[in-house]
């Protein structure tokens, strides 16, 4: 998992010269630059997370150990209401927690566009949070966020999109990852944590297909 330290990576450098040459851009609207710059390092992000990434039977910093239950806390969602992890108990859910200017998140956000219906299949919901305070760095909005990484899949009814309140944040993110996911079973307990979907959709899909199959 990217540490929050890593937000201080300086960029890549420019090439000689101070200015770096203009390249023709297929025509259609141009993303925004905070797309652009994250795409730099997605490769490289991609691959590290691969190797750091830790499920919860490996984890010591995971609210609860596989099998245990979900701490609750709240969240806010987009459309302004207020929820509790306690009250997703029922239906198998993702809880993801992200920071909008990683880009492993805007890389396991478009993946999560491509899946979204793999995870519906199974009855598992998304939940897709914005940490608090976005770990103090300046991102997109998480609707701006989900709008341009998600594309039509963002209307789509089992993905909500929110903002982790403090408590939320500490509670399931204490080390300061930049992008974390937590598995729920239908009973609120932690089926399995991991980082970057992007990089880790493989493990991720099988774990859906477990923890959504009938009891």
């Amino acid at each position: 998992m990217s540490k929050r330290s890593s937000r201080t990576r300086a960029p890549a450098a420019a090439p000689a010269g101070g200015r770096r040459p203009k390249q023709a851009r297929p025509q259609g609207p141009r993303r925004p630059r905070w797309i652009r710059r994250a795409a730099l390092g997605l490769a490289l992000v991609a691959a590290v997370a691969v190797v750091v990434a830790v499920t919860a039977t490996h984890s010591t910093s995971a609210p609860g150990a596989a099998g245990q239950t979900a701490p609750s806390a709240t969240f806010t969602t987009t459309s302004g209401q207020t929820e509790t992890v306690s009250a997703l108990r029922g239906q198998p859910t993702l809880l993801w927690l992200v920071t909008t200017w990683c880009s492993s998140c805007q890389a396991g956000t478009t993946a999560m566009a491509q899946q979204i219906p793999t995870f519906a299949a199974h009855h598992v919901r998304v939940v897709e949070l914005e940490v608090a305070n976005d770990f103090g760095q300046a991102g997109p909005p998480i609707t701006e966020f989900g709008q341009q990484l998600a594309g039509s899949s963002y209307q789509n009814p089992d993905w909500v999109w929110g903002m982790a309140s403090p408590k939320l944040t500490q509670t399931y993110d204490p080390n300061g990852y930049l992008d974390i996911y937590y598995l729920l079973d239908r009973q609120g307990r932690v089926a399995y944590v991991n980082s970057s979907p992007g990089a880790t959709m493989g493990q991720l899909l099988a774990e859906v297909a477990r923890v959504g199959s009938p009891a």
